[in-house]
């Protein structure tokens, strides 16, 4: 543990950790480097208990039917455990119905205190050793009726305003590569990639209506950093396949699953200006916005910590917006 912490509090420049050898993205230091008592996985989603049950929404427990994708969030979380080989967080996830009382109890206790409102953001902390913490927060929509089931990604067939209003949400490409990895395969603590694509873009605020696409070393589009991409292309919507690097989200599985999407392989030089993309993730829904493509689309960050350990987040001398709270999706 001596020699662990030793390596971890080593003087290292955060522009070469990140950025590496020819510039490309990649974690500080490798997993096993990361003292397993900070490590966890998470999922976050939407919990409104004014929303009416969807058919739609697959269900686990009939107590979650109002709670947005709640089965495959429960999957995430047993899957990734099992992945990891963590088995006392795997073994504390036994039933949905179980995980989904935590839940519940959090939002109770919440109103409690802050008096009964929603929607709620939702989420939960899975730690190597099987504890959980969950957190409950505000959720500020993107409409005033998000679109959580769509039956269609054909944008002349949708009614919804999410569909038509392409214009209010911009999506824009990394400066950099980003290295393929657990980190972005799953929703770990380590969230360094997405935070400084979003700073290199300007993005200030979670509530931005502006979103980063990133790309891996092949020039194939990965994932966004807080959504699920969707592109159209050879006549059907394709989503990134897990192979290129991101996450199978929630979203994404659901939309999988109901047909509305393929999964498939979508090059950088195939992206067109001002095209527009389907967005999701299992807080806002799904939602369309348009591609940017100009020059200074992103900035690579040209900064150095001025901290003496190595660290597997932004501190407040990278980030110029760090008195703001960071949240993540």
């Amino acid at each position: 543990m001596a020699a662990l912490s030793a390596r971890r509090n080593m003087s290292t420049d955060s522009t070469t950790s990140m950025y590496g050898v020819g510039g490309r993205r990649q974690p500080f230091f490798v997993l096993d480097d990361q003292a397993v008592e900070d490590q966890y996985l998470f999922t976050s989603f939407r919990f409104d208990k004014k929303e009416k049950c969807s058919k739609l929404n697959p269900v686990c427990c009939k107590e979650a039917k109002h709670v947005y994708l709640f089965k495959y969030h429960f999957d995430r979380l047993k899957d990734s455990a099992k992945c990891r080989g963590w088995y006392d967080a795997e073994k504390c996830l036994k039933r949905p119905i179980d995980l989904f009382n935590r839940v519940e109890y959090a939002v109770t206790q919440y109103e409690q205190k802050n008096g009964k409102g929603g929607p709620y953001k939702i989420r939960i902390k899975l730690k190597y050793h099987g504890n959980l913490q969950i957190d409950v927060m505000p959720e500020q929509s993107l409409y005033k009726k998000p679109l959580l089931y769509p039956t269609t990604l054909e944008l002349f067939k949708h009614p919804h305003e999410a569909a038509s209003r392409c214009n209010n949400f911009k999506a824009v490409l990394d400066a950099l590569p980003t290295n393929k990895s657990l980190h972005t395969k799953s929703k770990t603590e380590w969230r360094s990639m997405y935070d400084y694509a979003r700073f290199s873009a300007g993005i200030e605020s979670y509530q931005d209506a502006k979103e980063v696409l990133l790309y891996n070393a092949e020039g194939e589009i990965m994932d966004g950093t807080i959504t699920t991409p969707y592109f159209y292309r050879n006549g059907k919507w394709v989503t990134p396949h897990t192979t290129c690097g991101g996450q199978m989200g929630t979203t994404r599985r659901w939309a999988i699953d109901q047909g509305l999407c393929t999964l498939g392989t979508v090059k950088v030089e195939t992206l067109r200006p001002d095209e527009v993309i389907w967005l999701s993730n299992s807080v806002k829904g799904f939602f369309t916005g348009r591609f940017t493509d100009s020059p200074n689309r992103c900035q690579a960050p040209n900064y150095r910590s001025n901290s003496s350990s190595t660290s597997s987040s932004l501190t407040a001398c990278d980030t110029p917006t760090s008195e703001h709270p960071k949240s993540m999706l």
